[in-house]
């Protein structure tokens, strides 16, 4: 065989394997995402209507249990085939960018789908689910209010643990006299973390409903998120900041900036994608919470002033309203409106989860930043 004709034959090969694992790429990225939203679709209506409002017309109740095992036992092996193939051309697709770039195209392809499908599916119902306010003892109720509360939350608790968090992360990271001190206050910020999130909501209940008289307000159960989740912002601004290279800051103060100048002009730039993965992660942790919120915040809402700002006003978020509906809720569909809470709590969470990896990854950007800020 000829040179050439070698040549030729080596090239129709690499064709044909990166032919092949753009198609197994692109089918695992399909079943990859199937997957994820019919696992998702599985738990949380067990095969029945999608959080309570969509099309089809066989609910939970009517199903049985050999019914519900086949359904799940669908769910297993179609999952088990996208990690079969998901498995066999990984280490293809290490080698190949055809073969990833195909995966992403097939997960992207895969959930647009299947969200296209859930919108039609939930056109009817979906809005006025997601504005309209609760009903305690007719059907038909929304989340309207839980939403606006929860995204209330977010903003105050971050109001309250962005300085402080920040502040105490560059004082033990920068200004700390005593490596004694700084390894006291970590062990105080790990103590803090371990604790049970129950005991910050008897402690803001204790000091501001009990003591100060102050009742169920939104303001108490930001303070207390914004508490329980300062170790989380502390450790990892922390940790960024000492990630920072020294040469970086050593020659901001070789050109005449001060060290106040030189942090907020180069290191807090430069561990910015860190502190804002660790305020992401402490938004999503505000959205899970509901014991602290439940002894500060209270469990009910007003129609009159539902949506607003006042701080002193009590109010429930998604998962507030998520545990009272289950536990003392009186409307004939409250299974419904349970599932559909649950689905968007876990939209709510998955997001902030994501963009929390999204910012995590952008360690490699931050350069560009402090050049700009040192000119």
């Amino acid at each position: 065989m000829s040179a050439g004709t070698l040549s030729k034959s080596r090239r129709a090969g690499r064709g044909l394997e990166q032919l092949v694992v753009r198609g197994l790429a692109l089918m695992a990225g399909l079943l990859g995402g199937g997957y994820v939203l019919g696992l998702l679709f599985l738990v949380l209506r067990g095969g029945g209507r999608l959080a309570g409002f969509t099309a089809y017309p066989t609910p939970l109740s009517d199903i049985d249990g050999e019914s519900t095992m086949r359904i799940a036992l669908g769910f297993v092996l179609f999952g088990g085939a996208a990690w079969v193939v998901d498995r066999s051309i990984v280490t293809v697709l290490d080698r190949l960018k055809a073969g990833s770039r195909a995966l992403r195209r097939g997960i992207s392809i895969g959930l647009f789908a299947l969200t296209v499908v859930l919108a039609v599916a939930l056109r009817d119902h979906l809005p006025r689910f997601l504005i309209s306010l609760p009903s305690e003892t007719t059907a038909g109720g929304g989340i309207g209010p839980q939403i606006f509360n929860t995204l209330y939350f977010a903003v105050l608790s971050t109001a309250f643990t962005l300085p402080v968090g920040v502040g105490a992360a560059v004082y033990l990271a920068r200004f700390a006299p005593s490596r004694r001190l700084v390894t006291t206050v970590r062990v105080a910020l790990d103590t803090l973390a371990s604790l049970p999130s129950i005991v910050y909501g008897l402690f803001g209940f204790l000091v501001f409903v009990v003591q100060m008289r102050a009742g169920y307000s939104l303001l108490a159960g930001a303070f207390v998120l914004a508490v329980l989740n300062l170790p989380l912002v502390v450790g990892i601004t922390e940790d960024s900041l000492r990630a920072v290279p020294r040469e970086v800051e050593e020659a901001s103060l070789a050109l005449g900036a001060t060290q106040v100048q030189t942090i907020v002009r180069v290191s807090l730039p430069y561990a910015w994608p860190g502190i804002l993965s660790a305020l992401v992660l402490s938004v999503g942790r505000v959205f899970a919470e509901s014991a602290p919120l439940i002894m500060t915040a209270g469990t009910t809402i007003s129609r009159a002033n539902a949506y607003s700002l006042d701080p002193m006003r009590g109010g429930e978020t998604l998962a507030v309203h998520l545990w009272y509906v289950n536990s003392a809720g009186l409307s004939p569909d409250k299974a419904d409106v349970s599932a559909g809470t649950a689905a968007v709590l876990v939209l709510l969470i998955a997001l902030t989860n994501m963009l929390a990896a999204r910012l995590a990854k952008l360690g490699g950007s931050e350069g560009p930043r402090v050049r700009r800020a040192t000119k």
